[in-house]
């Protein structure tokens, strides 16, 4: 398995490119920065268009991937309009264009999503926003967890449909399902373990 990360954007969001066994995804494209385009170049062309969530910062480059490769966008039925509506995502408190131009074309359905050879586990962990999701991947024991989670912080909650409980509920059932070994790669700064968090992490003590 190889996993690309990009960072890029006004709030500098980490946008991923995996590739299994012949299948590529693309998960949180926050721009349309021209690495995601080299890297799947050399992965090959993908598949999907994976969220965590709908907020602009991590919606910004859906439009371009998905106009070249005419590929659907995933994402929790509760934010299938949230690509288009500014107020919603976020773009407009920051007095940014609306970054997409047509609702998701796919939601999660059920508990898993298997794109090609590539399977995921599906956990929804609202808080940072009402649709937020940990794409888990159990056999990698590698979760993409959004802005859920981040090294020694968490998400915030400040933005519409925000909830801190609801937030801090969400970050107790990762930690009783997922492994402390998981490798969480966070829609924001480095990635980091399940482990280092419980044992670093002010926000998992309280």
């Amino acid at each position: 398995m190889q996993i690309k990360k990009i960072t890029s954007g006004l709030a500098q969001e980490n946008g991923y490119v995996l590739e299994k066994d012949g299948t590529v995804v693309v998960i949180d494209p926050g721009t349309d920065d021209p690495r995601y385009f080299e890297v799947i170049e050399h992965f090959g062309k993908p598949s999907a268009i994976l969220l965590t969530h709908a907020h602009f910062d991590h919606i910004g480059g859906i439009d371009a991937l998905r106009e070249r490769y005419q590929i659907p966008v995933y994402v929790h039925r509760f934010e299938t309009s949230w690509l288009t509506d500014g107020e919603k995502n976020g773009a407009a408190a920051f007095n940014l264009p609306v970054p997409a131009m047509k609702p998701a074309e796919k939601t999660y359905e059920g508990d898993m999503l298997v794109v090609g050879s590539i399977a995921f586990r599906l956990y929804h962990t609202p808080g940072h926003s009402p649709g937020s999701v940990v794409l888990y991947m159990k056999d990698e024991e590698v979760a993409f967890c959004g802005d859920l989670i981040f090294k020694q912080s968490v998400g915030r909650t400040d933005l519409f449909g925000g909830d801190q409980k609801a937030l801090m509920g969400s970050i107790d059932r990762m930690k009783q399902l997922l492994p402390d070994s998981t490798v969480l790669y966070s829609g924001h700064g480095p990635r980091t373990t399940l482990e280092d968090e419980k044992r670093t992490n002010p926000f998992f003590k309280q």
